[in-house]
Order: C-alpha cells, then structure tokens, then sequence
C-alpha cells in the first residue's frame, strides 16, 4: 500500500509540473485589467493575464448557461464548508485543491458579473460577505486539525491577518481611497493555502520509502510564513491608507 501511494504521490506531482510548464507557451504580454489588479511578486501581471486566458473560457461558458453570479458566490460559500471540513478531517489534499476552486469561483464571479452586466451594489455586498466567511473557513479548519498543538495560534493569526487585510481595503475604499497595494493580495493567499496543503501531502508520501514524516510537516512551515506575510500585508496596507488620508482632504 505504501508503494502505491508513492508511486500515485509522483504521478499526481508529475501532472500538476507537467500541467504548469505546458502551460507556460500561453505566457503573453499582461494586459491592462492584469496591470491594474494590483502589484504582486507572487502572481505578477504576467502570470494574472496567463490564469485570466483560461478563467475567461469558464466565464463565456457560465453565461451562455445563464449562471448568474450570485450562485457562483453561494457556491464559493457551500465549497469552503467542505474546505473546512476535508482540513479538519485531516483530508489535506482534497482541501488544499478544494481552496484553489473556491478561489477560481471568486474570480469567476465578479468577471461573470461584468460580462453580463449584471453587477450590482447588493451583488458586490454580497460577494463581500461571502468572501470573508469563505476566506476565514480554510483557518478554521485548519484550527480544528492543529488544535492540539501550539500551529493552532498560527493558524488563528494567519486568519486575523487575512480578515485585516481585506478590511483595511475596504475601510480604505470607504473613506474614498483605493488600496490595492500589498504583497499578499486575496488569490495569493488562496494559491499559498491551497498548494501549501496539497504538496505538503505529495511530500510525505514521496519521501515516505526514505524518510517518514507527518504529512503536515510542509504545511506547518507554509503556514508560519502565510501568518508572516498576511500580517505583514495588514500592516503594509494601513501605513499606505494613513499616509494616504494624511494630506489635505475636501470638505
């Protein structure tokens, strides 16, 4: 049985590399909607524009089926019940590929909207709503599977710092202010999570005919550097939004 799952371990591995550097010939130049979602060294313009080329054939074919984007938002809700739950379970692997279609649905949504016209202010409360309890079930989960060890609280601070990026954004846009600045922008949390989970399985299992060790191992070093990096985004975000509102403002 352990060779089985060694030898599944590398195939699994070899598809998703093999997917990844197929992929890399519909690299193209970035275009303005890439350039204008925000500045990232994990997923810069170019690699936004490359993921977009695909997320727009699922979009075309979510609108010729008439999918309207309030049920891509409820189904991004009921899928990170399940995230929750598979982490929780111990079920890794299937949360970590569970979080990455949670997050595709998030895109989907708002360009679904946009394509259709249909964007509204109730539709983007919503989506807000929703993208908060969808960003804070993976933690959850992930609360539950270390609740007996010390990666509990930095699961709990990872969440705070994912919930306090999306709010200064918010607050920001509130007061009149864009806010798009940060190293860990929404999708890079979800990218990190997602393959942070699945990897740190295909680890142990291909290393398990020469070392043995807990399928978590990866995850807890992922884990640690997300709690880092989100916090350090928060922080980012609200010395930008206070210089920011710190000049003259109009009566």
């Amino acid at each position: 049985m352990v060779w089985f799952e060694v030898a599944l371990a590398w195939c699994v591995l070899a598809f998703i590399l093999g997917t990844a550097i197929w992929s890399l010939g519909r690299f193209r130049e970035p275009g303005s909607e890439a350039t204008q979602a925000g500045h990232s060294l994990l997923l810069g313009a170019r690699v936004r524009s490359w993921y977009l080329s695909y997320i727009d054939v699922l979009v075309d074919r979510c609108a010729s089926l008439g999918i309207q984007p309030t049920h891509l938002s409820f189904g991004q809700l009921f899928l990170s019940l399940f995230v929750a739950v598979a982490i929780a379970h111990g079920m890794l692997f299937t949360g970590g590929w569970l979080l990455l279609v949670t997050g595709t649905l998030d895109i989907i949504d708002g360009r679904l909207a946009r394509r259709t016209n249909g964007a509204s202010l109730r539709g983007a409360f919503l989506d807000s709503v929703i993208d908060r309890y969808a960003d804070s079930l993976g933690y959850v989960g992930l609360a539950v599977y270390f609740r007996d060890s010390w990666v509990l609280w930095v699961a709990l601070l990872a969440m705070i710092g994912s919930l306090l990026v999306s709010y200064t954004r918010a607050r920001a846009e509130g007061l009149g202010e864009s806010c798009k600045v940060g190293l860990l922008q929404r999708p890079e949390r979800y990218v990190i999570l997602g393959f942070g989970c699945m990897f740190s399985v295909l680890l142990a299992r291909v290393l398990a005919p020469i070392a043995a060790i807990s399928e978590s191992s990866l995850l807890v070093v992922v884990l640690l550097v997300l709690a880092l990096l989100v916090n350090f985004t928060a922080i980012q975000r609200a010395v930008y939004v206070w210089r920011v509102l710190g000049g003259p403002r109009e009566p």
